[in-house]
């Protein structure tokens, strides 16, 4: 899992892919607002249209109650509904129109289609991440549209090896007169930052005899 360390400068920079699925997913975000509009558009012609169709009726076929569908109606100058006379027979059966039903089907497929473009993203970021892992989540946040816990719970969903630094790991020794002297730190994290001393490395990387 990731950390929550406070931003530092590891160097790191978003890569194009990470560039273009942020792209992709604001673009994918601004279409449902839209698509909405226009099926509310569409629901008030089809009260227009058929003065007999009653809200409850039309809310059967639609992802929202009656109350909802008055409310947004509200101010759009759909004609009060008639009322079915029991001389006037069975009531006709209701069935969306063609334009309702393809306005319908439009805004469910934006919103699939902004799902998976965050879904996308997220999965980049988390691949990211595993790339460089001395970035922080506080550093990687600020090269995406969400705050460092946001990365931190999508490093948490894609299951992001924590190698970044932990604090808690960290043991400061000090001398007799109680001054600090020097923080031990976890190889792990130490080899992942820049500046790590290559003697160290090398040293590291020699097998035991």
């Amino acid at each position: 899992m990731a950390t929550t360390d406070g931003p530092r400068d590891s160097g790191y920079q978003p890569s194009p892919r990470l560039r273009e699925r942020i792209a992709a997913w604001e673009a994918a975000r601004q279409v449902p607002p839209k698509a909405r509009a226009a099926l509310e558009d569409g629901i008030a012609q089809e009260l227009t249209d058929n003065r007999k169709l009653n809200l409850p009726t039309l809310a059967e076929h639609l992802p929202w109650s009656a109350e909802a569908i008055r409310l947004m109606m509200h101010g759009r100058g759909v004609p009060p509904r008639e009322r079915h006379r029991k001389e006037e027979g069975d009531p006709p059966v209701y069935t969306l129109s063609d334009r309702l039903r393809d306005l319908l089907a439009g805004w469910h497929q934006t919103l699939d289609d902004e799902k998976k473009a965050r879904e996308a993203l997220e999965e980049c970021i988390a691949d990211e991440m595993r790339a460089h892992p001395s970035v922080t989540d506080a550093e990687m946040a600020e090269h995406t549209p969400w705050g460092w816990n946001q990365v931190r719970l999508i490093a948490n969903k894609y299951r992001v090896p924590g190698k970044r630094k932990r604090a808690n790991e960290h043991k400061l020794q000090r001398g007799a007169n109680g001054k600090p002297l020097t923080v031990v730190v976890p190889f792990d994290w130490y080899v992942q930052q820049p500046g790590a001393d290559q003697r160290i490395l090398k040293e590291a990387a020699q097998k035991p005899e």
